[in-house]
Formats: structure tokens, sequence, C-alpha cells
């Protein structure tokens, strides 16, 4: 896939993400399904930060801009989060129009914490892979605070019960 194809497939996945937060009850905020696991708030701040793209790109992985995690996550509502989550998509871009294919394919990249692979493959992880797992972990705790989402929302970014 290459980097024209890959920004296409991160609008898909980042489509479905305004609609989901804008279900969210802020009165369930702070609400988690067991003790072990991260509040509504926690999981829409780290969903909303930025990829670390940047760093992927440019091998500078100062967090300030890579992950862009200087906002308090006790302040992160879903007006927020969707704010967040535009300037995450625009980062990507942004970052990625810059990249040749060449580059793209084959040039291997390390993240900080030492995982090492394409500049592809890593953005594939960071990008997609990361987000469409807290994606999902989202969806669930929609579903079971009994908002009725459904597959529609999930992928297309559909309001519950709109056929697609």
């Amino acid at each position: 896939m290459n980097p024209t194809r890959f920004l296409e497939h991160v609008d898909r996945t980042y489509k479905p993400a305004p609609v989901l937060l804008g279900l969210i009850p802020v009165e369930r905020l702070d609400w988690a399904p067991a003790t072990n696991m991260m509040t509504i708030r926690e999981l829409i701040h780290h969903l909303s930060a930025r990829t670390g793209v940047h760093g992927l790109v440019t091998g500078d992985f100062d967090p300030s801009r890579c992950w862009g995690d200087n906002d308090d996550p006790a302040s992160t509502t879903p007006e927020r989060a969707r704010e967040r989550l535009a300037i995450a998509v625009e980062e990507v871009k942004n970052s990625l129009s810059r990249v040749s294919i060449e580059d793209w394919e084959h040039r291997v990249v390390e993240m900080p914490w030492g995982v090492k692979g394409t500049l592809e493959t890593m953005a594939y992880a960071t990008i997609i892979e990361h987000f469409l797992n807290h994606k999902m972990q989202l969806f669930l705790y929609l579903k079971l605070l009994g908002i009725p989402v459904d597959t529609g929302t999930l992928y297309f970014g559909l309001p519950p019960g709109q056929q697609h």
C-alpha cells in the first residue's frame, strides 16, 4: 500500500470516531467496566492522542510533538477528544504526504521502546492497529452502558440504527 492509499485508509478508520465520541454520556466519563481498566475519560484521552508519526518520519520523538499528551487527561471531554483527534489525523496527513514510496517501503525506523520495522509497517501498527483496538474498546464500553451502537456505528460512523 503506497502512502496515498494509506492516508485513504486512515480516513476510513478514523471516520466513525466522532460519532462514537458523541454518544458518550458525559455523566459517565469517569466510569470504567472494572477497577483495572481505563475510565471512559482516560480512554478517549488516549484514543485522541497524536500517533507518533512525526517521530517515525523525522526521528525526533519529543513527546510534546509526537503524542501531544500535554493535555490533562482529567479535563478530556468528548468534544475535546474530537478536537484532539482532528489534530492527530491532520498531523498524520502532513507527515506522510512528504514521504517517498522508496522510504515508505524500505526505510527502517525504530520506536523509542525499541520496536523496529519499515516505515510502512510501523505506521500501520501505530496509526491503524492501535486506533482500531481502542475504537473497539470504546464501542464495547458504550455497549456495556446500554447505548444502542451497532456495526454501522463502529465501521461507518452511522448513528445507531441507521442503515448503510
